[in-house]
């Protein structure tokens, strides 16, 4: 029935008037030709959905490619901070022990001249 005069017939072999019928046919078809979707109609759209799925399937690979670009990039980075902070850090250590070293130094020194002091007092105390 995808025609008026086939719509007619039937409806006329139902028991409608022929007038009545052809009537009705073209209201009936008037009224669903905007709305009914034909098999080519439905072709279009099945081609346009694949379409679109080949496009999305190529930019979800394009961002996957992106984001793994991305993450070996950042990995790259992350490892240059660390190498830049165990160098930091093996410099403070290197200046800690610096430090160390130098304030041992006049600590040793320190003890070394109270040490003279002392001595000497008790080399020029008067015996008793």
């Amino acid at each position: 029935m995808t025609d008026r005069l086939t719509l007619a017939r039937a409806l006329e072999e139902g028991g409608i008037a022929r007038d009545a019928a052809e009537h009705i046919a073209t209201e009936i078809l008037d009224a669903i030709h905007d709305n009914v979707a034909t098999k080519a109609d439905v072709a279009v759209v099945r081609t346009e959905v694949a379409a679109v799925r080949t496009e999305l399937k190529a930019e979800i690979h394009a961002v996957r490619s992106e984001l793994g670009a991305v993450r070996t990039e950042l990995k790259a980075e992350i490892q240059a901070v660390r190498s830049e902070l165990k160098a930091d850090i093996a410099a403070v250590g290197a200046e800690i022990a610096l430090v160390e070293y130098r304030m041992m130094t006049r600590l040793g020194g320190a003890i070394a001249a109270a040490v003279g002091i002392i001595l000497a007092a008790i080399r020029y105390l008067p015996h008793s």
